[in-house]
This record gives structure tokens, C-alpha cells and sequence, in this order.
């Protein structure tokens, strides 16, 4: 009530009818806190009732621009649940001119804004926020809505400098208030600028952060980041945990704010497509496409049209592309920026599938121009503009825009911050090497289809090894010089959908194979390693097994020239990280492994390996951040290492960090019988002073980092190990501590920085559990690699303590004598063969992984 109307009363009433005043007001005040917090709870229909009743308690108590403030608050309410007729009766009345009003009026305009641009009517909405900008002074809530909602539109409008400058000084306005609320709006708008412009792992941590504001959970801005985050990581592959995020955000929202509904829905269905799962996100999206329609919400509505015009069009059901992007067309006839390069790329593509192929060329270059700063559609451009060039037959063009395609993506890739969003970015990348060397091979460039193909390989990993982060990092002629001086046959796997490749580089030159489907392959390597792992069968009892197949599929037409005793780099793809091809059963007189006939090594490209011999006498580092699954392998100085095409004469290790046999932690993770005896047996072949033990309580990851890692030439962990597969950069090793400090992560040790040659983990499923395209099996193994390690001895599966420790001490003592770790390695298995170990469970499961030839 106003002080002008207490005046007005009766003299004699007027301490008793005051402190009336006082409790009326204080009385209103909670009542529209109560309307505010349902609001932003999104307890919709709670705020509606809870402000119709403050504006009629506000009326009966004469305090006019209280009731004002409750209509106002319900209008918002009734355009949350997108009953905009009801919402746009309260905001286009007429508030009184009086001055007590102005911070109504301002209010009013800018939600007027807000429904201009929810409606897609940029021009009007951008008008009405430079409108009420000047009149938000002194009012620091209403001058932070009309910032976001003026930085939305400029992004939108493609003004993204603009946007950035204003939602700077937006931060610094919402830091300064107490309410944290729009603080959480402010830093949600943020991340959406960045996703405007594809740097999702950079939107990610502005998400991230509203996400923990604890007291902004449950709330509808703490569903909205939750939503935006799920969206940024499923635009990096992370899909598992994505998905969990999204199916939050639709609970919270399906009572609540319909848009933020619409959104998280449609956001679901896109994280279904990207994984693979068509007919999920289609269905979500036309769910999506429905309510939006209904809610006559042309931006929303737009959106998911253009999504199902998309997949219709990779499905090829151009009729069916053709309605959604005319659908499309009609709710967003005025599309600017990228948003209107999307609609064009859509329709690029459906005239490039109906043979319309000079209008797919034409409209492909329109979306260029139209967003030259969006780097998914500049590389999504050249993909189409490649594949219509290669259509004409005109190679020569179709590479170069495939080379612009894949420079794009590069340079997107190395603009992503975090190493776990690297590789599943990269993952995602993957089908765009693919499509260019199909393109390659099927113009018989078998050896720059090699080039383009290992470019795709280990792009984290050469970050730190000194290789070129952006196109092909190696030749065919220096693949060629390598293998001639170094002696070693190197290998290299590219599996697909409809046929395989192998390319076989040998002093004699380079050899292109093709091998059956990948999903062919993938079933034999399944069944195999099941029978080793699950059934601890034999190989060499039987005939017509999947190890067979195997061999004879593809090994035997790609190695046929290598020496008996010769050395083999392999770089597998697919299903084949998880094989140990040294367990493929051999046919003959007698039957036997492969590993009896060859040295086996593990690469993640061939181009690291070349870098590895051009180094001067020690392996090159790799010195960034990485993942790692249970357990890596140990790299030991003094190991067989080649410069520029020589031998260096293997030398006693000179330092050795020694850690692991940790405090039991039972029943999970319980003591290692065998581990003191490893310990002490991998001591023995190291001189005296150079070794650095870790054990015991002592052995935590604190006490692995304080130890100095990077000072050893050698490290070996024995211990328990758990991979994760869904993040395999929270694969651990397991040392001792207190709770919540006793696993020693991938992602920690692939952020060190080590000098190691040699990083031996002896635990079960150290090498990883997941393979990325692009990057390989990410575990351990990747982990100690890309933190500089030259070579990792790391398990594909469960190992036993026994046969582990035995296997331990034969490998050092080999390497003590001046062996190159993987011929130690190689034969302290056919040791352990002959020791009463004959079953590839007991020798086979650690593999050398190496950056070192």
C-alpha cells in the first residue's frame, strides 16, 4: 500500500491501519516469492494460481503496481505452458503512464521481446530489447534478461563478436548479485553461444557450471544446462553420458516449461541419431516437430523439419526429404546465419540424391558463404561438394574439396579442450576419412589412400609425439625408407561396413590387400578371444575355428613375405584392437601360434612410428593428457632403440620406479599373492641404486606422483586394475589410500609428463575395453603413450598371478641381456609355454605397445 494512500486515512486510525499496511505488503511480498519460486521450479500451474491470487489480494489492498507485478508474473507462467493468448492479454494492456510504473513498463516490453523471439520474429524482438535496454537502469534483474535475450538474438542474426562482448559484462553484473539464479541464466546463455559456433567442449564447462550451482537443482534453468550439456557431450560422442543427462532434463521438463519440453525432446532424439539409433531420434523428433506445430512455434518447429528433411535425405527417401524440408521452409522463410546455411545444406543434399547435381553444387556453395564461421557446415559443404565431383567424374576436384573438408575438421578437432572430448570427437570424424579413401581406393590410389588413412590414426597421441596435428603426417616413399632400414614389416588395418583393406609396407614396397567385411571379422575376433578368455580353450586342438579363420582371412594374404623370426608392427582397426594376433593358430606340420614365428608389436599409426626413428636416440614423447583403462605397461630405458634407420645397441636399464602390491581392499579388490615375488623378481635385473620401490600403504597415487615419475627410465606397476568402458579415462589403477584416494587414473597419468622408454602395467584389461575410431584402444596403454612413454606393456584381459609373476621376471631378465623389449617379451612367453603355461590365457593376454621400432 502506498504511503500517499496510509496519509488519506482517518487520523485517528492511523497507527493501527499503518502497521495494516505493513503486514499487507509483507504479506504480498511472500506471496509473490512463493509465485517466483514455483515459477522457476516450474510448478506452472502452482504460479499461475499463486499470481491471480496476489494480483486480486494486491487490488483489494490498493497497491496497483503489485498486482501488476503478479500479472506480469503470470502471463510468464501461461507462456511457459504455451498458452500465449493468455500470457499476450496481460502483455498487450495498457500500464498507466505514472512514473511508480516504469519499472513495469520495462518489464513488459521486454517480455514482449522474449515472445517476439520464442515466436522466431527476430527483427521485431531485436527491436523491442534496443527499446527497453535504456529503461532497465537501476533495475540489475530486468538489465540481465534484456542482455540475454539481446545476445540471443545477435548470435542468431550471426553477430556472434557482438554477443560475446555483451554477455561478458553480463557475468560480471550477475556475480555481483545475490540472487544466483541469473547467474546460472547468464552462464546457460553462454554455453549456447559457443554451441552456435560448434565449440561444444568450451560450451561444456559453462553448462558444467550451472549444473553445479546446488542451489539451482531443480530448477528450470538447472534442467536447461542439464539438457545443454547432454547435447554439447552427445556432439562429441561422449553418447553414455549423454543419454542419462537427456532423459533427466525430459522428466523435469515434461511438467514444465513446454519449450525447454519441446527442446529436451528434440535434443534426445538427436543424440539417438548421432549414436546410430535412426529410428529413435526420428521418432523423437517428429514428437518434437508435433508440439511445436501445435504451440505454433515456427523457430522450434523449423528446427526439427529440417532434422527429419536430414535423415530422410541419409536414408534416401528423397520424397519423403523433400516434405519435411518444405515444411521446414514454410516455419522459417526468413532463416539467417547458420541457420538458414543448415536449411541449405539440407536441400544440397536432396538435390545432389535426385541427380540435380549443378544445383547441389551451387547451393553448396551458398551455404559456404553463409556460414563462413561454422565450422560444420563448412566441412559438411566440401564433404557434398567432394561426393558430386567424385559423382561427375571429376577426381581430381573431389579431392581437393575433400581435403578442405578434412583440413576443416582438423582444425575443429584441435580447438577441443579436454583429451576425453578429443578422442570421441574424433571418433565422429572418422566417416569423413573413410569417404575420402573409399573415394581414394576406388581410383586405385592405393598408396595415398594409405597416407589419408593413417592421417586418421592417433590425432591425440601425435599431439605429444611431435607429429603434424592437421593432414597427412606420413608418405608412402619414407613408409617405405622405414621399414627397408629398420627390418620391420609394418601392417595397417582399415575395416568398413561392405569390404576391408590392408596395407603391407615391407623393403620390397607397399602391398594393398582387401580383406572381408568388418562386422565378418568383428564375429571372428569376438568368438576367439571368447574361447581364450571365457573357456581358456586351446586354439590348436581344433580345425574350422574363428582363430583359423582368422589367420588364413587376414593374416596369412598380408604377411606372406615375412621371415620366420622377422618383425611385425601391426596398426589395427576396429574389432582388431582386441585381438592378440599372436594367439592365431598357424596350419602346418605341426600346428602352431604365430607368435612362434614373428615378433608382434602394437602401433597406433605408422606416421608416430616414423617419428619415433627420426628422434636422436631416444623414442619421442608424448607429453599430453590421456586416458587410460586398468593398467598400462612399463617402459625401461636402455631398450633397442633406432635413429634415422640404425640400431642402438640395447643397454642395462638405468632407473626403475617400482609401485603397486597396495593394501588389500577386500572383498573387491584383494590381496595379490604373487605381487611381492614380481617385485622382487623385476628388482633383481636392475643395478644396484637404481631402484625406486613404492609399496605397501605407501603405494597411492600420491606417492606414484611425489616419486617423480619422470625421472625413470623404466615403470612398473603391480597391482589390481578396473577399466571403464563408458569413460575410459576413469579406468584406474588400484594402490592404496583412503577412501575416494586409492585409484590412480588414466586421465591423471596421461596429463604427466614422463620420459619413460618402457611403462610396464601387470594387471588384468590394462590396455583398455573400448576402441575409438581414430584413436585406437584407449586405456592404460594409450594413457602411459600419450604421456610420453615410448613403449607399454599392457593386458587385453584378466591375468593370473602366478603365470604373471613368472612372465615378469623372464621379461626383465631378457631385456637385462640387452634384448629389445618385445623380443624379451616375445620370449618369456615361449618360456612360459614350455613352463606348464601352454594356453594363450596364461601368455598371451600382455601386448607391447609401441611408438619405437
Amino acid at each position: 500500500m502506498h504511503a500517499s494512500l496510509c496519509r488519506a486515512l482517518v487520523v485517528v486510525a492511523l497507527a493501527a491501519l499503518a502497521a495494516g499496511c505493513g503486514r499487507s505488503a509483507s504479506e504480498l511480498a511472500r506471496l509473490h516469492d512463493e509465485a517466483q519460486v514455483a515459477l522457476r521450479r516450474g510448478r506452472l500451474t502452482e504460479a499461475v494460481a499463486l499470481a491471480e491470487r496476489g494480483a486480486s489480494r494486491a487490488e483489494t489492498a490498493g497497491d496497483a503496481v503489485r498486482a501488476w507485478e503478479f500479472r506480469l508474473l503470470g502471463a510468464d507462467a501461461h507462456a511457459a505452458l504455451l498458452e500465449l493468448p493468455a500470457a499476450m492479454a496481460v502483455l498487450e494492456a495498457p500500464v498507466p503512464a505514472e512514473p511508480a510504473f516504469a519499472r513495469v513498463r520495462a518489464q513488459q516490453q521486454l517480455m514482449l521481446a522474449a515472445a517476439a523471439v520464442t515466436k522466431g520474429d527476430l527483427k521485431r524482438g531485436g527491436a523491442l530489447v534496443d527499446e527497453v535496454l535504456p529503461l532497465t537502469t537501476g533495475y540489475p534483474d530486468l538489465a540481465i534478461q534484456a542482455g540475454l535475450l539481446q545476445a540471443q538474438v545477435l548470435y542468431r542474426t550471426g553477430r556472434a563478436a557482438a554477443a560475446d562482448a555483451a554477455l561478458a559484462s553480463l557475468r560480471t553484473l550477475a556475480a555481483q548479485q545475490d540472487d544466483a539464479w541469473w547467474q546460472a541464466l547468464v552462464l546457460n546463455t553462454s554455453g549456447m553461444g559457443l554451441v552456435t559456433r560448434s565449440r561444444f567442449d568450451e560450451a561444456l564447462s559453462y553448462f558444467q557450471q550451472v549444473m553445479a550451482l546446488a542451489t539451482m537443482e531443480g530448477t528450470t534453468v538447472h534442467a536447461a544446462a542439464t539438457n545443454n550439456a547432454a547435447m554439447a557431450l552427445s556432439r562429441l560422442g561422449q553418447f553414455e553420458q549423454a543419454l542419462p543427462l537427456h532423459q533427466r532434463a525430459v522428466a523435469f521438463q515434461q511438467t514444465a516449461r513446454r519449450q525447454d519440453y519441446i527442446q529436451a525432446v528434440g535434443e534426445l532424439g538427436s543424440t539417438h541419431f548421432l549414436r546410430g539409433e535412426v529410428e529413435l531420434g526420428m521418432a523423437a523428433w517428429k514428437d518434437a516437430l508435433r508440439i511445436a506445430s501445435e504451440a505454433q512455434l515456427a523457430d522450434e518447429a523449423g528446427l526439427w523439419a529440417r532434422n527429419l528433411a536430414g535423415a530422410a535425405a541419409q536414408n534416401g527417401n528423397w520424397d519423403e526429404a523433400e516434405r519435411y524440408n518444405a515444411e521446414a521452409s514454410r516455419w522459417r522463410p526468413d532463416a539467417t546465419g547458420s541457420r538458414r546455411a543448415y536449411a541449405l545444406l539440407t536441400t544440397a543434399q536432396i538435390a545432389g540424391g535426385r541427380g540435380r547435381r549443378d544445383e547441389a553444387r551451387r547451393i553448396y556453395g551458398e551455404a559456404l558463404a553463409a556460414a563462413a564461421d561454422v565450422p560444420a557446415v563448412q566441412w559438411t559443404a566440401h564433404d557434398g561438394l567432394a561426393r558430386v565431383a567424385a559423382a561427375e567424374g571429376r577426381p581430381a576436384e573431389a579431392a581437393r574439396e575433400f581435403e578442405l573438408a578434412l583440413t576443416t575438421l582438423e582444425r575443429t578437432r584441435s580447438s577441443v579442450l579436454t583429451t576425453d572430448n578429443r578422442i570421441s570427437f574424433t571418433s565422429r570424424l572418422i566417416a569423413f576419412y573413410r569417404a575420402y579413401v573409399d573415394f581414394l581406393l576406388t581410383e586405385g590410389q592405393f598408396e595415398r589412400a594409405l597416407e589419408v588413412a593413417d592421417s586418421s590414426r592417433g590425432r591425440v597421441l601425435a599431439e605429444r609425439q611431435g607429429v603434424s596435428s592437421s593432414g597427412p603426417r606420413v608418405t608412402a616413399a619414407s613408409l617405405r625408407q622405414l621399414a627397408r632400414r629398420t627390418g620391420t614389416t609394418l601392417v595397417f588395418y582399415w575395416l568398413g561396413p561392405q569390404g576391408s583393406w590392408a596395407w603391407t609396407v615391407s623393403a620390397g614396397g607397399i602391398a594393398t590387400t582387401p580383406l572381408p567385411p568388418g562386422p565378418q571379422i568383428e564375429g571372428w575376433v569376438t568368438a576367439h578371444q571368447a574361447a581364450i578368455q571365457n573357456a581358456m580353450a586351446d586354439p590348436l586342438a581344433g580345425a574350422g575355428t574363428p582363430g583359423d579363420a582368422l589367420y588364413a582371412q587376414v593374416v596369412a594374404p598380408v604377411v606372406r613375405s615375412v621371415p620366420r623370426g622377422g618383425s611385425i608392427v601391426i596398426v589395427p582397426d576396429g574389432a582388431l584392437h582386441r585381438l592378440n594376433f599372436e594367439t592365431l593358430p598357424v596350419p602346418g606340420a605341426p600346428k602352431h601360434y604365430w607368435i612362434e614365428d614373428v615378433v608382434v608389436q602394437m602401433a597406433p599409426s605408422l606416421s608416430m612410428l616414423r617419428a619415433a626413428v627420426r628422434s636422436t636416440g631416444t623414442a619421442v614423447r608424448s607429453a599430453g593428457t590421456g586416458v587410460r583403462s586398468a593398467g598400462t605397461g612399463v617402459r625401461s630405458a636402455g631398450t633397442s632403440v633406432r635413429s634415422a634407420g640404425t640400431s642402438v645397441p640395447a643397454t642395462t636399464p638405468r632407473s626403475l620406479l617400482l609401485i603397486g602390491n597396495p593394501t588389500p581392499r577386500a572383498p573387491e579388490f584383494p590381496a595379490l599373492s604373487y605381487a611381492a615375488a614380481e617385485m622382487d623378481a623385476v628388482t633383481k635385473h636392475f643395478p644396484g641404486g637404481a631402484v625406486t620401490t613404492v609399496a605397501g600403504a605407501d603405494a597411492t597415487p600420491d606417492g606414484f606422483r611425489g616419486s617423480h615419475p619422470e625421472n625413470f627410465s623404466v615403470i612398473h606397476f603391480t597391482s589390481h586394475a578396473v577399466a571403464n568402458v563408458e569413460a575410459p579415462l576413469d579406468s584406474a589403477v588400484i594402490l592404496s589410500g583412503p577412501d575416494r584416494a586409492f585409484k590412480l587414473y588414466a586421465r591423471d597419468v596421461a596429463s604427466l609428463p614422463l620420459t619413460a622408454d618402457l611403462v610396464t602395467v601387470s594387471a588384468c584389461r590394462s590396455a583398455g575395453e573400448r576402441a575409438y575410431a581414430g584413436e585406437g584402444l584407449v586405456g592404460f596403454a594409450w594413457a602411459f603413450l600419450r604421456a610420453g612413454s615410448s613403449r607399454v606393456v599392457a593386458g587385453l584381459w584378466d591375468v593370473d598371478d602366478r603365470s604373471t609373476a613368472a612372465l615378469m621376471d623372464t621379461t626383465y631378465a631378457g631385456i637385462a641381456a640387452g634384448r629389445p623389449p618385445a623380443v624379451a617379451l616375445r620370449e618369456a612367453k615361449l618360456a612360459l609355454m614350455k613352463a606348464g603355461f601352454p594356453r594363450p590365457y596364461y601368455w598371451a593376454p600382455f601386448q607391447m605397445f609401441s611408438v619405437a621400432i
